[in-house]
């Protein structure tokens, strides 16, 4: 369970599982009346994010709060056991490739799924630490033109302190009903990052984050290989001449496992997938995804492997 609130001391009254909340003075009380027992947690407006972490531990009543100060939202994104598998490795990522300087104003590729909200933390998290300014513009294309699935998404923005810029197509029946592709993915990101581009350079912005990670990079690479017979990669940072941006992919060091527990441990709004295509048997990257798997079942390594043996064609 799960709930959202903006104060503490809403918590009044609250009845989970075998756990009923109430508020004495200082103090948060949670009487477990199956087992007649007491556990009690600290009131201190200055440790909300801190209290909220040990009810859930201690009951299992998950709680979001409302309108974070600066340093809750750093703890909510931050969270616990992720820094070796997630925020070094992003940190590493654009250190190396000099991802954001002062002054960038950077769009972001949102598509409501696990990897552009990870995205979106991580540019977040940099926005709160780091002594120089930047702007972030969540983007999102909406391939069709029902406007109620993205909602979560959009007031997850807000509370990140953003504004999603919504652009809805009608890209779900082009692809699906018109021309009736049969490997639509190609076709589908092609003309989604066109728009992208388009509305970037209505708006002045000079950078477009996308969420790819360290399994994309490999898959694209073996795909290419595959099926191309080229040695193309997706890389973790380049220069547009044609449309004059620069694309950075913060997550190029993370892999798809560890954003996974992230995302499940912050309890992240995604916006499930429409696309049939993802999960469909014919699809040639979850062919290739599938290999991965079955190496890394001989080698945990093997991702880290495969990225270090192309570490020279992603420069």
């Amino acid at each position: 369970m799960a709930i959202k609130i903006n104060d503490l001391n809403e918590l009044q009254g609250v009845k989970h599982e075998n756990y009923l909340f109430s508020i004495e003075g200082e103090r948060i009380r949670a009487l477990n009346s199956k087992e007649k027992t007491e556990i009690y947690f600290d009131l201190n407006t200055k440790r909300r994010f801190k209290t909220a972490e040990s009810i859930e531990k201690h009951t299992g009543l998950k709680i979001e709060l409302e309108n974070l100060s600066d340093r809750e939202l750093l703890a909510f994104i931050e969270s616990k056991g992720f820094s070796k598998t997630l925020w070094n490795p992003i940190g590493k990522a654009m250190h190396k490739y000099n991802m954001i300087e002062a002054g960038d104003r950077i769009a972001v590729g949102v598509s409501g799924g696990k990897d552009s909200l990870t995205t979106i933390n991580a540019l977040v998290r940099i926005k709160k630490i780091v002594n120089f300014d930047f702007e972030i513009i969540p983007i999102h294309i909406h391939p069709s033109t029902d406007s109620s699935s993205y909602n979560k998404t959009e007031d997850y923005c807000k509370k990140m302190g953003l504004e999603l810029q919504v652009f809805e197509t009608d890209l779900q029946n082009l692809l699906f009903e018109e021309k009736k592709e049969k490997n639509p993915c190609f076709l589908c990101g092609r003309i989604r990052r066109g728009m992208l581009y388009r509305i970037m350079k209505e708006q002045n912005i000079n950078k477009l984050a996308l969420g790819h990670h360290k399994d994309d990079i490999i898959e694209t690479f073996l795909m290419n290989v595959f099926y191309q017979g080229n040695m193309n990669v997706m890389k973790p940072a380049y220069y547009s001449k044609d449309y004059g941006v620069m694309v950075i992919r913060p997550l190029s060091f993370v892999e798809e496992k560890n954003i996974i527990k992230y995302v499940r441990r912050t309890n992240l709004p995604i916006l499930k997938s429409q696309c049939a295509y993802e999960t469909n048997e014919n699809s040639r990257r979850l062919r290739v995804k599938n290999i991965i798997t079955d190496l890394s079942k001989e080698n945990s390594e093997i991702r880290s492997v495969m990225l270090n043996s192309i570490k020279d064609l992603l420069d």
